[in-house]
């Protein structure tokens, strides 16, 4: 069945009688996540490329052109949530993160026929177009498709495919030539292009096109049962919220802005934990450690740790909760940041720090298992959880955008002050901020876990209702 709206319009109530559950209602929904999560694994390969192509193109060993060739996918990620916001609603969000397969496409025929660095900044410049486009559709997807109960699990397949991406370029890329590898790439996107056109659009576009039986029946088809009404009038109910809703509600609506300024902070705690600027310059910084060992073998080792602790977060995250997992991911980060800091100190004021080399390793691999437990996949599930689904596509553009100008920030401003400073200045510079922001989210991050969208939105109105009434208390006892 590749196009489920016109099967529907096929199928009379006799026929839809005839569809029996299966003994499985959820096997269809993650095969659906993991799917969609292709796309993910193709942004890993993007993301982790520079570090092995720094060594092999001669135009990046320039400095200036290495530093705008790592920072252009997070300027094509700006662009990207932009579009999202434009066009989810218009084209639905299934294929709109299929039309993201031809920026990734486009980038590595540009990488496979280059012949400047000004080629691999587009190449780079469209796959962060896609990247951005994926970082706003795919959590939204995702958590309009499956049930609450598995919501979490779903969304953290997120960090797991960008570890998989990652574990390809470091197995694969340092072991064939450029071009080759620039083809490679394009598997996981060719794979995503065959199987993705099979999944159905999500019930809520549906709904929101009055498409009411081609909702049921993609409802009946991930739920794999035919009665979905109470869930169907569920929906129903959040789209006409929805089109009520504008974007200058997310601003002057407490409860709106609220989550918005939470989801802010989780992002800022994901991009300035540095880890975006030690991922693109992870070949480089092994190398500073002054170790003996093969630093492609070490990255491919980490990679694959970090993997098997992102598939331990996604299985523990519904029963621990977000809040636990984000924090014990952001103050381990912190702490592995500040060792490798006082590491590059020493070595700054002149210290014979060859005999420490194998402490900045293990806390460079604390340091990625650390982000990788949490900070790399929370920001993304809290997000697709705490929005109203009024508000849920103009925030999903503003925090992706912030998210994208902190990572062009945080990627050049790695190179600039590692080349002009230190790497114990970006890196002590990183802790800090980091855990300023692991202690704040301590206080003002409530739990999302297990919750429905209505119970969410109802945790974060009473929680301003009550500083609303304490400031009134103390306004009358002043009084």
């Amino acid at each position: 069945m590749t196009d489920i709206e016109v099967d529907l319009e096929k199928v009379d109530d006799g026929a839809e009688k005839k569809v029996k559950p299966a003994k499985s209602r959820i096997y269809l929904q993650l095969i659906s996540s993991i799917v969609v999560n292709l796309t993910l694994l193709a942004s890993g390969i993007c993301f982790t490329w520079s570090a092995i192509a720094i060594e092999q193109y001669e135009d990046l060993k320039n400095v200036d052109n290495a530093g705008w060739v790592v920072a252009a996918v997070n300027i094509g990620a700006v662009f990207g949530p932009i579009l999202s916001a434009l066009l989810l609603n218009r084209i639905g969000r299934k294929w709109l993160i299929y039309a993201t397969s031809v920026p990734f496409i486009a980038c590595w025929i540009l990488t496979y026929f280059e012949k400047s660095w000004v080629y691999l900044f587009m190449a780079r410049f469209c796959a962060g177009i896609s990247i951005g486009i994926l970082y706003a559709a795919v959590p939204l997807y995702i958590g309009e498709l499956v049930e609450t109960k598995i919501r979490g699990v779903c969304s953290s397949m997120m960090p797991v495919m960008l570890h998989l991406g990652y574990i390809f370029v470091y197995g694969v890329g340092p072991r064939v030539d450029k071009e080759t590898f620039a083809l490679m790439s394009i598997i996981p996107t060719a794979v995503f292009l065959l199987t993705a056109i099979w999944l159905p659009e999500s019930p809520y576009y549906y709904l929101m096109k009055n498409k009411e039986k081609c909702a049921a029946l993609a409802m009946t088809w991930l739920r794999r049962k035919n009665d979905n009404n109470e869930e169907i009038e569920e929906m129903k109910k959040s789209v006409e919220v929805e089109r009520q809703g504008g974007y200058k509600e997310l601003f002057t609506v407490k409860a709106h802005r609220k989550a918005l300024l939470l989801v802010l902070l989780l992002l800022a705690g994901q991009q300035f934990s540095g880890y975006m600027g030690v991922l693109s310059y992870a070949s480089t910084l092994v190398r500073s450690f002054h170790t003996n060992f093969d630093d492609n073998l070490i990255l491919l080792i980490i990679s694959a740790i970090s993997m098997i602790t992102s598939l331990i977060s996604s299985c523990i995250v519904d029963k621990l909760g977000r809040k636990p997992v984000f924090l014990i991911s952001s103050y381990g980060s912190s702490l592995c940041l500040i060792v490798i800091g006082v590491y590059f100190l020493l070595e700054k004021l002149h210290m014979d720090v060859r005999s420490l080399s194998l402490i900045p390793l293990i806390a460079l691999i604390f340091y990625i298992v650390s982000v990788a437990f949490g900070l790399s996949s929370i920001p993304a599930i809290v997000t697709s959880e705490i929005f109203s689904i009024d508000m849920k596509n103009w925030a999903t553009m503003i925090t992706n955008i912030y998210g994208s100008v902190l990572g062009i920030i945080v990627g050049k401003g790695y190179q600039l002050i590692s080349d002009h400073v230190g790497n114990h200045v970006i890196f002590l510079v990183f802790a800090s901020i980091e855990l300023i922001i692991a202690i704040t989210a301590s206080v003002v991050m409530p739990e999302t876990s297990r919750k429905t969208f209505g119970q969410i939105q109802e945790i974060l109105n009473k929680s301003t209702a009550k500083h609303s009434n304490k400031t009134e208390g103390g306004e009358e006892e002043t009084k």
